[in-house]
Parts: C-alpha cells; sequence; structure tokens
C-alpha cells in the first residue's frame, strides 16, 4: 500500500486576483507496486475549513473516478479547487517526492484570516469498480 507523509500546504498570492496552492508530499511505494509499474490515480482537493473540520466520505469507482460527500460540524466547509487529479507511477522509485501547484481566483472572502487544508490521495489501479444497474419497474405477482 502506498504511504502518503510529509504533506505541506502553502498558500499565496500571484497577482491582486489570483492565489496559488502549493503541496510538497512524499510517497513510499511497495516493492510490489514498484516492480509492477502500478498506476494510481493522485487526487488532492483543497478545502476552506470553517469552525472545526467536517466530517468527510470518501469515495472511489476505481482507481481513478472519486468523490466525496461531507457532514457539516458548525459551518460547511468550502471546497474549493483540485489541486490535482493525475495518474501517477512509481517508475523504478520506491519513494517519490512530489510538488503539486494551482493557480485560482479564491473569490470574495471573509476579511480576516481562513483556515485551509489539502488532501494528498493515492488509489491504486487494482481497486474495486461499482455502477448502480438500471432500474427496473415490474410486476412480478
Amino acid at each position: 500500500m502506498a504511504h502518503v507523509s510529509n504533506v505541506r500546504l502553502s498558500m499565496g498570492r500571484v497577482s491582486s486576483s489570483i492565489e496559488y496552492a502549493e503541496v510538497n508530499f512524499s510517497i513510499n511505494f511497495t516493492s510490489k507496486e514498484v516492480s509492477d509499474n502500478l498506476a494510481f490515480g493522485l487526487f488532492i482537493p483543497l478545502f476552506e475549513i470553517d469552525d472545526a473540520m467536517d466530517t468527510y466520505h470518501w469515495e472511489t469507482n476505481g482507481a481513478f473516478n472519486v468523490s466525496v460527500n461531507w457532514r457539516n460540524i458548525g459551518d460547511l466547509d468550502d471546497f474549493i479547487t483540485w489541486i490535482s487529479s493525475e495518474v501517477i507511477r512509481p517508475n523504478g522509485n520506491s519513494t517519490v517526492v512530489l510538488t503539486r501547484r494551482k493557480e485560482f481566483d479564491v473569490g470574495n472572502q471573509e476579511s480576516g484570516n481562513e483556515e485551509y487544508k489539502a488532501l494528498v490521495w493515492v488509489i491504486p489501479e487494482i481497486a474495486e469498480g461499482k455502477a448502480w444497474s438500471n432500474t427496473l419497474k415490474i410486476n412480478l405477482g
């Protein structure tokens, strides 16, 4: 199982209307993941945290399709942007150190300091997939 560590978020201004978020992190891969050069979905969402951090429920449909539902604790946290949504591979490395950066307009924000948090999530290509069938309306009586 890939292990993500040393996750650091930094943010700032690029211009009067553009901000950036940058995430630095390490991923340690198992020897099997390296030898098979498994593909991983890499997802990095950025949230503004309001009050206490909300409860998040992350779902995958295979390695390359994700969704999130969250339940507010106080004010609902705001999803800001995807910093990354891509496919990566170990490419012979047991440890990779990566940086992902996104520039965006954060929009109208409160006048004081705000709290932001990013999640680095790697999902191996060998993962479950799921989908509902069509809805069938039938009388079997």
